[in-house]
């Protein structure tokens, strides 16, 4: 085997190499995202409605007197 190809096959593999560890430095990035939610029906911006009571008027919850 010629001096000149082994050069070649040694750039090639530190090509290789480099590739990998792009893929290897995207693929973690990747996982430290956190987890998108799928629910197709979810609606978390909206607020959750009042409760109306028996008379029509909106009960107050909160614990103050």
């Amino acid at each position: 085997m010629p001096v000149h190809r082994v050069h070649d096959e040694a750039v090639q593999i530190v090509k290789q190499i480099a590739f990998v560890r792009e893929l290897i430095a995207r693929a973690a990035e990747l996982l430290e995202l956190p987890r998108p939610d799928t629910f197709p029906g979810r609606k978390t911006q909206e607020p959750f409605p009042q409760e109306e009571s028996r008379y029509g008027e909106e009960e107050d919850h909160s614990l103050t007197p």
